[in-house]
Order: structure tokens, then C-alpha cells, then sequence
């Protein structure tokens, strides 16, 4: 066996010997709620420029590397260029690996910052053992998908803790990696989240079955939030029985143009005879 160098010796002395700290487990669990932020698309890649040591990022790259708070824990950003989002980057998949492993933040507390709940519209699955007899194995994964108010994607969320013992598939607080990725909505993901948000409110499109007075649900709730500052008068809008439900005229003042945005609407009361 070829001899350990210096510095390879240097290397595993300090390994052993980093520790975590509470601080540093707050600063963890900050940065991974703004990495939920980035890929659900309420903050631009920029944001994260910000918190992270980019290692790796330039011209022709579809991935950033880089570490933060340790030298042995690394990440990967992968996205695609996209000129509709901010500085033209549209995020794709975000991987961190610790080194070491973290300790002291459990699968609840992540699952807390993260949105992330074991209710059947996640789709949450907890891996068990292998082996339920001996019990032996090296990771215990839990994996969500995530559906989120507005967009063309969900997002699919894997934990993967350290687990040496059948005990330890949902107590283990050594966190190895944390991915979180975007997936494109399939038709009936997407009923699946619209069902989830909206119920059975109508859309765009849809029949008005009752005439009355109604008022529209965004989906994009941070873009139209102006309009809840508006007096209630101003959101109210008549709707006729056996006519589709219109779009939401709002005139931007970018373009200068009324644009028109597809919305839910709820229903409040039937209008004056």
C-alpha cells in the first residue's frame, strides 16, 4: 500500500476534526430555503451567488460548483440557458453533498424549510431496508414531489441521510445529500395541482353555470398582489350563466398595452335584479 503523503494526512486530520456548529446549522438551513425559493422561481440564480463560493462557472458551463461553510461540502447548480428568466439562466437541479456528513438537523426540520409535507398529493416515500433482517445498509432516502401554485413544473425534493441500522432509517440526523430538481408537469400532474389549490373553482374557459357577481384567484399570486390593494368594488366582475369565464384585463404598464391573464374565479354573491 502506497504511504499517505503529508498532505493527505493534513487533509484527514482536518476532515475528522471539523464540527458543526449551531450557527453554521442555522446558515445551512437559510441557504437551503433559498435554494427552494430559486428553483420554485421566486428568486433569480443571482440570489444564490450571493450565500455560495462559486468554484466553477463560465462561458459555454450549463452548472455552477462550488462549497460553502466547509471545503468538503460541495454543490452543483445545473441549469440551462434561457432568456426569459433573469440574466438569462432558468435553474434545472441544485445537489448539495456534505462533507461530513451533517449532524444535528433532522429529515422533520428539513422537511419544515422546505414546504415539504407526507400527505398523498407529495407523493412522499420514505425508503426502507434492503435487508429488513439484518437490518444493513448505507442510506435511507426520502423523496417528495412538491407542486407549487402557478408554472409549467413541480418540484421532486431527495434526502438522503446515513443509516447503518434498521433504527435508524427515520431518526438519522447524518445528512450525506439534498437535491432538488424541477419536472415538467404532465397533464395530469397538473389537474392533480390545480385540484390541490383551486378545488373546483372555474378557470379561463369554463362555463359559467351561475350568473352572479365573482372575483379572480391568481395562481401567480406575487405577480397580481397590486390587485388586492385595489378596492374590493374594483375586483368584482358580473358573470353570465352558459358564457365561458373571461381572462383578467390589467394593463402593464411596461408595455403600455391590456394584457390578459388566465385566473380562477370565486364566486361571492348573485347580482342585483
Amino acid at each position: 500500500m502506497k504511504p499517505m503523503t503529508e498532505h493527505e494526512a493534513q487533509f484527514r486530520r482536518e476532515y475528522a476534526a471539523f464540527q458543526y456548529t449551531d450557527e453554521m446549522r442555522v446558515q445551512i438551513l437559510d441557504m437551503l430555503r433559498l435554494v427552494e425559493e430559486v428553483m420554485s422561481g421566486k428568486q433569480p440564480v443571482a440570489a444564490l451567488e450571493k450565500k455560495l463560493t462559486i468554484a466553477v462557472k463560465g462561458n459555454g458551463r450549463t452548472y455552477y460548483t462550488g462549497d460553502f461553510l466547509s471545503k468538503w461540502g460541495e454543490f452543483t447548480l445545473r441549469y440551462k440557458p434561457n432568456a426569459a428568466y433573469p440574466n438569462g439562466v432558468e435553474p434545472k437541479s441544485f445537489y448539495f453533498q456534505f462533507g461530513p456528513y451533517l449532524n444535528g438537523v433532522s429529515l422533520t426540520q428539513l422537511e419544515s424549510t422546505l414546504g415539504l409535507n407526507r400527505e398523498p398529493e407529495s407523493e412522499a416515500k420514505i425508503q426502507i431496508p434492503g435487508n429488513p433482517e439484518t437490518g444493513k445498509l448505507t442510506d435511507s432516502y426520502s423523496s417528495y414531489v412538491k407542486y407549487l401554485r402557478c408554472g409549467d413544473f413541480n418540484l421532486t425534493v431527495t434526502i438522503d441521510y446515513a443509516a447503518y441500522s434498521i433504527e435508524e432509517v427515520s431518526s438519522s440526523t447524518r445528512l450525506k445529500t439534498i437535491q432538488i430538481s424541477r419536472s415538467r408537469l404532465t397533464d395530469e400532474e397538473r389537474k392533480t395541482r390545480d385540484k390541490l389549490f383551486f378545488g373546483d373553482l372555474p378557470k379561463t374557459g369554463d362555463t359559467c353555470q351561475m350568473s352572479g357577481i365573482y372575483v379572480p384567484v391568481f395562481p401567480n399570486e406575487e405577480k397580481f398582489a397590486w390587485v388586492k390593494q385595489a378596492t374590493w368594488k374594483n375586483q368584482e366582475y358580473g358573470m353570465a350563466a352558459g358564457y365561458p369565464f373571461q381572462s383578467f384585463p390589467w394593463h402593464n404598464p411596461k408595455t403600455g398595452h391590456t394584457e390578459y391573464e388566465p385566473v380562477y374565479w370565486q364566486f361571492v354573491r348573485k347580482s342585483a335584479v
